[in-house]
């Protein structure tokens, strides 16, 4: 038995077998994972980790799975697996964590395929369940969405996203991310195809984490700035694989690097000493080497025209428009950044409400704030490297 103490919740206790998962490799990776990749940039305490994440979703699953447990709905098996489920969901998280993660989908890989090939194929995952004898299929059945508890894991309201709101509110200092925990864990089941079933007086903390989540959206997960150096530095990662060294994206390499045991240094910090190494060769081209230092100085790209809009909708002509003007003119077409980010707020599809034992639809349940949310959130913005910001503004007029 081990005691964590945590920022959020105080002392997480873990099981002997939960403790040797924690401290293995790849999990200690996490600790140098930023949780909220960029966004310290702008909220200089977002440092948190990964880790920490991890250990959060873990406290707040059992709580869920202790009272399922109580209530009948699991048994004693069921609530181990989903223990080990909530620690292990973020294990293949890429560097920086969702800032690189579209590069390497475009070469064919995402966080969740390297989660299962990390709890399969590495080295010390495979010693740790042979000697404890854990049964992988009955984890990735939770993980990959084929077991009934994989709701409690991901889903619209799930453990990971309760304490991620909680989480970051805390380290970013944005208050909007506060929810209702507890309430919202003593009042939420889980139905078929990712329902979430919610007591009825459960239904103002289910608002509260709806209405939290879509301001965190807003003021954290896709603030401007934030945004704006992710791009940037997946541009620096795309030049440097088109001009100096493809290795960097090579899926194989990514592979290579889990069978070997060496996954477990795939970090943070690998991605600024790739930086360092390429802002000192002699062989980077010069605008390289100034885009480097631009991310490194904190002299981002900067917005010069925004739409959001609450509703699923097609690219305005306005932006199609400065888009091709901004491309016309002398502005280099590598430091224009156009972006379009359509966000899911709320299925109300899959929203009941448990209400004198009958399930109701959160369709046919007119009196809550849920009804009236908006079920999509669309931002498109038109980013130009910050030295380029005043012409563009200026075209634009």
């Amino acid at each position: 038995m081990k005691k964590v103490y945590d920022e959020i919740y105080g002392y997480i206790r873990l099981d002997d077998k939960e403790t040797k998962l924690i401290d293995l490799p790849e999990f200690q990776r996490l600790r140098r994972i930023k949780q909220t990749s960029l966004a310290y940039l702008v909220y200089p305490g977002a440092t948190h980790s990964r880790f920490s994440h991890s250990l959060g979703t873990f406290y707040l699953a059992s709580i869920i799975g202790n009272r399922f447990k109580e209530l009948g709905i699991i048994n004693d098996e069921e609530f181990t697996y989903l223990k080990f489920s909530a620690l292990l969901h973020d294990i293949g998280q890429f560097p920086f964590s969702h800032s690189l993660e579209p590069l390497y989908l475009e070469h064919g890989l995402s966080n969740k395929e390297l989660r299962n090939l990390i709890i399969t194929k590495s080295p010390n995952f495979r010693y740790f369940v042979d000697e404890e004898s854990i049964d992988l299929n009955k984890i990735l059945d939770i993980l990959n969405g084929n077991s009934l508890l994989s709701s409690i894991i991901s889903s619209d309201v799930d453990v990971d996203r309760m304490d991620y709101l909680v989480r970051d509110s805390r380290h970013t200092g944005v208050q909007l991310g506060n929810i209702d925990l507890y309430r919202l864990l003593d009042t939420i089941y889980y139905g078929n195809n990712n329902e979430i079933i919610i007591q009825d007086k459960g239904i103002y903390s289910l608002e509260n984490f709806y209405i939290s989540r879509l301001h965190m959206y807003q003021a954290v997960y896709y603030h401007k700035t934030i945004i704006g150096y992710e791009l940037m530095l997946r541009d620096i990662f795309k030049t440097i694989y088109e001009c100096c060294d493809s290795s960097i994206l090579d899926i194989s390499n990514i592979k290579s690097l889990v069978y070997e045991g060496n996954i477990a240094y795939w970090d943070d910090e690998w991605v600024f000493n790739i930086l360092y190494n390429y802002l000192y060769s002699s062989d980077s081209p010069s605008y390289l080497k100034q885009k480097i230092k631009n991310f490194l100085d904190r002299r981002g790209p900067k917005v010069v025209y925004e739409e959001i809009i609450y509703e699923n909708s097609n690219i305005s002509e306005k932006f199609n428009k400065i888009r091709d003007t901004l491309q016309k003119t002398q502005i280099p077409s590598n430091s224009i950044y156009p972006i379009e980010e359509k966000i899911n707020i709320v299925n109300k599809n899959r929203i009941k409400i448990l209400s004198n034992n009958k399930e109701i639809n959160i369709n046919e349940f007119k009196s809550t704030l849920i009804f009236n949310m908006p079920t999509i959130l669309t931002i498109r913005r038109i980013y130009v490297d910050y030295e380029y910001a005043k012409r563009a503004r200026e075209v634009i007029k």
